[in-house]
């Protein structure tokens, strides 16, 4: 079975306008994407220039890195079930994600890793008892 994701569902030009858009709106840079793949820089170039087509293996992680459903990277729109619409109910939470949301990849990537300790050290208190 191929690995290669048949991107006639979309042009080829619609999947390298999604995936700048989806870029630029996560504040990512080609070299910081290609990083979190762990690919060559031209290769995110490439894709976005539309002169190459990623395997599937490199969409399902475009998918996971930019926080978006398959429909959204490879289509430019949302399935009917959107994952992303969680609504957080604490004000002041809320408010400091809006916050976060607006700081440097890599500063994000610091409170997200101490988010997910404090996550993990609630379940093992939970499980514990």
């Amino acid at each position: 079975m191929s690995h290669h994701v048949d991107l006639q569902l979309c042009s080829m030009t619609d999947f390298a306008e999604n995936l700048i858009q989806l870029r630029k709106s996560r504040q990512l840079t080609q070299l910081e994407l290609a990083n979190l793949l762990d690919i060559q820089p031209r290769l995110v170039g490439r894709w976005e220039q539309g002169k190459g087509k990623p395997q599937f293996d490199y969409v399902i992680k475009l998918a996971d890195v930019l926080e978006v459903s398959l429909d959204r990277l490879l289509r430019g729109r949302e399935g009917t079930e959107r994952e992303d619409s969680f609504d957080v109910k604490n004000r002041r939470l809320k408010e400091l994600c809006k916050c976060v949301d607006q700081l440097k990849a890599q500063d994000q990537e610091v409170i997200c890793h101490f988010l997910d300790l404090a996550v993990r050290y609630e379940r093992v208190k939970q499980v514990m008892g």
